[in-house]
């Protein structure tokens, strides 16, 4: 799999997001949960359905979170991205002198970078040794095609995320709503995007040329989560 097959997936995982985010608003969210509740589509076993039903009708009634919520999207698309590829570069640069300063660069075939919830911003960076490394086109569990315990390195201070990583706090604890989790998906995968292209053009200024082991894979993960492919050197 090549870069350009790498970007075009980053780019529909995160586009797929912001479609399903741009199309609704949050009152609507909860108008369609009424819906769902009051027609049978959803099933509640505490016998409180009566009450959620009255909750849900006046939630969403209630348009005042609309135009924040909209505006949190705009925020999305008014992001300085090229300021941020220009950091991500620094941040990598610098997880990259670090490996180089151990002197374990030689060694190395596989990078990945795991961040842990939204607000912590701080990644991990683990390096694996050469093996065989999977192609992830749809973001899934790889801990059964790699051998792990062919960790190289492990680096704790790893990219800073909080830059691209936008306050989404004031959506985390609405009532029957998971959408603060949304949004912050949304950035989580534009990240992805920007990570991309700092990695291409420190690939295209020589700067990686110091991995030897080839291919060399990039991949990024939440904790405990599903790994997506970031970019590969051949």
């Amino acid at each position: 799999m090549n870069n350009a097959r790498v970007l075009l997936l980053l780019e529909q995982q995160r586009d797929a997001q912001y479609t399903k985010l741009k199309s609704t608003t949050i009152s609507q969210l909860y108008r369609d949960q009424y819906e769902d509740l009051k027609s049978g589509r959803v099933f509640v076993f505490d016998n409180g359905e009566r009450q959620m039903l009255k909750e849900l009708k006046k939630l969403a009634s209630d348009t005042s979170m609309d135009e924040s919520f909209k505006s949190k999207l705009d925020e999305y698309l008014n992001l300085d991205n090229t300021r941020l590829i220009e950091y991500f570069e620094g941040e990598i640069a610098r997880v990259v002198t670090e490996i180089c300063e151990n002197g374990r660069q030689d060694e190395i075939q596989a990078l990945f970078i795991e961040y842990d919830y939204y607000y912590h911003f701080t990644s991990c960076v683990s390096c694996y040794g050469q093996q065989e490394y999977p192609l992830i086109e749809e973001p899934r569990y790889v801990s059964n095609e790699f051998d792990s315990d062919k960790q190289i390195l492990f680096i704790e201070n790893g990219v800073n995320f909080r830059p691209a990583w936008v306050d989404c706090q004031a959506f985390d604890d609405l009532d029957y709503l998971e959408i603060g989790y949304e949004l912050e998906k949304l950035f989580q995968l534009h990240s992805r995007m920007l990570l991309f292209k700092s990695l291409e053009n420190l690939d295209n200024s020589g700067f990686l040329n110091r991995f030897k082991c080839r291919p060399f894979t990039f991949y990024i993960n939440e904790h405990d989560s599903e790994v997506m492919m970031l970019y590969r050197l051949i």
